[in-house]
Parts: C-alpha cells; structure tokens; sequence
C-alpha cells in the first residue's frame, strides 16, 4: 500500500518562493560575513580610513575687485 501527500500546486509555489527567498538569505549572510560586510576584499590592502571630523574643511574665498559701485556707475 503506497502513501504519499498530496499537495496542492499553490502550496508548492509558496513553498518554492519562501525556501528560494531563505536560500538567498543565507548566501548574501555568507558573502557578507566573507567580504567583511563593506564590499571590501580581505584578500587585499587598503589605506586605513581617515575620520571624518580629522579631514580638513574645504573654505570659499570670493575677491572682489575694484569698489562695489564701480560696475553699476557705468552705464
């Protein structure tokens, strides 16, 4: 006498979908756990990284020529 479960087309492709979506769970976990979790390779040499609060501000400087009316007195 032979037994099997018969399940229905809907719960298979559920099954399918929540097994595929677990299956890439775990390989992103893996790759994440490998690659140091900042798309770095291990396997190469970076420079360290610079704080943000040590970098040098970047400062506007604008000059300007001559007396500010001179322009407008042209005309």
């Amino acid at each position: 006498m032979e037994f099997y479960l018969e399940i229905d087309p809907v719960t298979l492709n559920l099954i399918i979908l929540v097994a595929s979506y677990v299956i890439l769970l775990l390989v992103f976990l893996i790759s994440c756990v490998l690659y140091d979790c900042r798309g770095k390779d291990p396997s190469k040499e970076y420079a360290p990284e610079v704080p943000a609060d040590t970098q040098p501000s970047i400062r506007l400087v604008v000059m300007q020529q001559g007396s500010p009316g001179t322009r407008w007195a042209k005309g």
